[in-house]
């Protein structure tokens, strides 16, 4: 993890860096407790990217960056979803990665809500 993603990880969360909270066997960037809500967050994706499209780039596809990121979102919806009332967000840092896993999220079912939180 680089120090931007560890520092964008704590800021959001609270949580203090290298923290994470496992619940149900899946681990999340961080938990508010006061509001039944789990977290992600994620820094600095827009540069796997096309700028121009909002696509991602060859090599994000092709190392299965991607279908990582689906599997993590999926498992951390599955659990939310069968542990009501609790939610989940997904923090972006940058706008093309939020607009993109918004979409894939949302064609997908998985209801996870999404924030552009720079």
């Amino acid at each position: 993890m680089s120090d931007v993603a560890r520092d964008y990880q704590a800021r959001i969360t609270g949580f203090a860096p290298f923290t994470e909270w496992n619940f149900e066997g899946i681990d999340f960037d961080g938990f508010r407790s006061s509001e039944c809500l789990l977290q992600e967050a994620k820094a600095r994706y827009d540069q796997f990217f096309d700028p121009e499209d909002g696509e991602p780039r060859l090599f994000f596809s092709l190392s299965g960056g991607e279908r990582k990121i689906m599997r993590q979102a999926s498992a951390q919806a599955r659990v939310t979803r069968a542990n009501p009332p609790s939610r989940l967000n997904w923090y972006f840092m940058e706008p093309i990665a939020c607009e993109y896993f918004t979409r894939l999220f949302l064609l997908d079912g998985l209801g996870i809500r999404t924030l552009l939180q720079p």
